[in-house]
């Protein structure tokens, strides 16, 4: 019995959905499973019906055969040795569109869906790579191409949390972005309890400055976001791109986060905390438009795994050390992200999570002035206030946050002086993109005359909320 044991295990350890499981975990998932056996033309799987197992072939030779609608078979494949067949059913509750016909005496293990659901929530590795095999199948031909009334376009995306698709609303006529959660979460009970509690305030959010989220849909045996779609590109992939911002772009996007937040926290009994502010989170326009998505998909950590999910760069010290928190710490987390983009990586950084970690509560912040000095004192102190570790003490009024982070005006600038020479151009109804094309060759001209210059592009905000 040691011996079947020993090879089983073996055999689970080199199974794609298995791999990178440590020995624990495969002793542990292996004892969950059946030995079955099956006859020549005896059928594992039938057309039509929903799967109740995950099968592993162990010996023999079993037969995907998918009829036509004639009844003639038109597609076959062989599966061997270590071949699996069964999961994607059981994750999606969707019936086979093929029989598994045992070609020749065969010798499988199987995995009853209490057990595979078990699993699901128990080993994270194991539900990222289920949730991997089912993303492969949706949006591809032959594969899965609908949730809800949604016909799935393509994959758009992946974080930590969720995978996003492109998908068309044939009712409405549009396109939107549909967030699938990965399995670790759609498995984990306590997560879905606040999830569906927070969709139902989320989905009534509207803001000019946060993406509007239309529905939440239990299918797939997960749970899928359906929200707006985007244009434009998120603050992280714009920092890879073109380094720091300057001080009025940080200003301008700083501020109508600010807006959105100060909205947000307003809303329901307690607010709605986003809990995972980054740069990632933040999308901008070919206009300088903002819109912060991601509400309530963030966790707060409760544990090292969590805490890494969500985003320990930009974590408050309060969520860290497990203390009671409030929308302070989506403001310690908008500081931090102040100072990400005007010099292009967060205040804190270690070689370990642990150092991380203890940065964020016990360290400092560096004076941005040190990589900044052009900054101006209102950023200056909407960042010092804002990374205040103690909440009590952090900056919390809105109406002196959005003042300290107003973009201004050209007649706020500071006085030209005795040796600069400034000239202002005004360009309407155009993009960042245009506009940054034309500043970039201007700037080239400038370094290769070995002209010393600062450039900062200016934009007015065509409303407030104030």
């Amino acid at each position: 019995m040691n011996e079947v044991t020993n090879k089983f295990e073996s055999l689970l350890s080199g199974i794609d959905i298995f791999k990178g499981l440590n020995k624990a975990a495969i002793k542990d998932i292996s004892r969950r499973f059946q030995i079955e056996r099956f006859q020549k033309g005896e059928k594992l799987i039938e057309s039509g019906k929903q799967a109740t197992c995950l099968y592993i072939v162990s010996s023999g030779n079993v037969e995907l055969q998918t009829p036509n609608l004639l009844g003639h078979i038109k597609r076959q494949i062989n599966l061997t040795d270590g071949s699996t067949l069964g999961e994607v059913s059981l994750l999606t509750n969707v019936p086979f569109s093929s029989d598994a016909v045992a070609i020749v005496k065969t010798v499988v293990f199987s995995l009853a869906r209490e057990e595979f659901d078990f699993l699901l929530e128990k080993y994270k590795h194991f539900a990222d790579t289920m949730t991997s095999q089912m993303s492969k199948r949706m949006a591809q031909d032959g594969g899965i191409n609908k949730v809800g009334r949604y016909t799935l376009i393509k994959k758009i995306g992946e974080g930590n949390m969720a995978t996003v698709f492109e998908a068309y609303d044939p009712m409405l006529e549009r396109n939107v972005a549909i967030k699938m959660l990965k399995y670790d979460l759609s498995h984990n009970q306590d997560f879905l309890d606040r999830f569906e509690h927070e969709a139902k305030i989320i989905a009534k959010l509207n803001h000019p400055n946060i993406v509007n989220v239309y529905e939440s849909i239990d299918e797939y045996s997960t749970r899928f976001i359906v929200m707006e779609r985007l244009s434009g590109k998120d603050l992280d992939q714009i920092l890879k791109e073109k380094g720091p911002l300057s001080i009025q772009e940080t200003r301008d996007i700083m501020h109508q986060l600010a807006r959105a937040m100060q909205y947000a926290h307003s809303q329901g009994k307690k607010g709605i905390i986003h809990r995972d502010i980054k740069p990632a989170n933040v999308i901008v326009d070919d206009q300088g438009n903002v819109k912060l998505t991601d509400f309530g998909i963030a966790k707060p950590p409760k544990n090292e795994v969590t805490m890494v999910l969500g985003s320990p760069k930009y974590l408050a010290p309060e969520i860290i050390l497990g203390n009671p928190f409030d929308g302070q710490a989506d403001i310690y987390s908008m500081g931090i992200m102040a100072f990400t983009l005007l010099t292009g990586t967060p205040p804190f950084s270690a070689s370990s999570l642990n150092e991380l970690l203890s940065k964020q509560v016990k360290q400092s912040p560096p004076d941005i002035k040190k990589y900044r000095p052009e900054i101006d004192s209102d950023l200056k102190k909407f960042i010092d206030d804002s990374l205040i570790k103690d909440p009590k003490k952090r900056i919390s009024d809105w109406k002196m946050i959005k003042t300290l982070l107003r973009p201004r005006a050209i007649s706020d600038l500071p006085p030209v002086n005795k040796d600069e020479i400034a000239f202002i151009t005004r360009i309407q109804n155009n993009s960042y993109q245009n506009v940054a094309m034309i500043v970039n060759k201007l700037i080239k001209i400038m370094d290769e005359s070995d002209i010393s210059h600062s450039v900062e592009i200016l934009k007015q905000n065509s409303s407030d909320d104030e």
